[in-house]
């Protein structure tokens, strides 16, 4: 098992900033192709997902369940399926009219991944990292 945590401070305030990482991966993280509420909205704890994305070099699915959601503070999801049991906390706290965005994702690998383990972490890293600067651009330019 690994965790994975990067942060980027956004001038913008935190709701704005809360509501632009809620509304969808496929909008700021490189590595998502696509992403879809699969239960009711509104969004919130119990809700589902289906994300395809990009990961360890080819497409995958994932299905997800909101486990934290405190609007304009914390958004938690774990996966029910995929490639590897993952879960991803995302934390938004005011930083005097900016926000600052926390991240923290925990995956374990299973089977011949585990040998590969460091390089997924490094990927997850560097993708965590870049999709955060790009949100950063996107948001700070609007």
């Amino acid at each position: 098992m690994f965790t994975v945590t990067e942060s980027v401070h956004i001038d913008r305030p935190v709701n704005e900033v809360f509501d632009f990482f809620t509304e969808g991966r496929a909008r700021w993280d490189e590595s998502v192709i696509s992403e879809e509420l699969t239960s009711p909205p509104p969004v919130g704890v119990g809700s589902t997902m289906h994300t395809r994305m990009r990961a360890v070099g080819r497409e995958v699915d994932f299905d997800w369940r909101v486990t934290a959601y405190e609007p304009g503070a914390r958004m938690a999801v774990t996966s029910t399926s995929g490639i590897m049991a993952t879960s991803s906390d995302l934390q938004f706290a005011d930083a005097n009219g900016a926000t600052v965005v926390a991240v923290r994702i925990d995956a374990e690998p299973t089977g011949i991944m585990r040998l590969a383990e460091p390089m997924i972490a490094d990927s997850i890293r560097s993708t965590l990292a870049t999709s955060l600067a790009r949100a950063k651009r996107m948001l700070e330019s609007a």
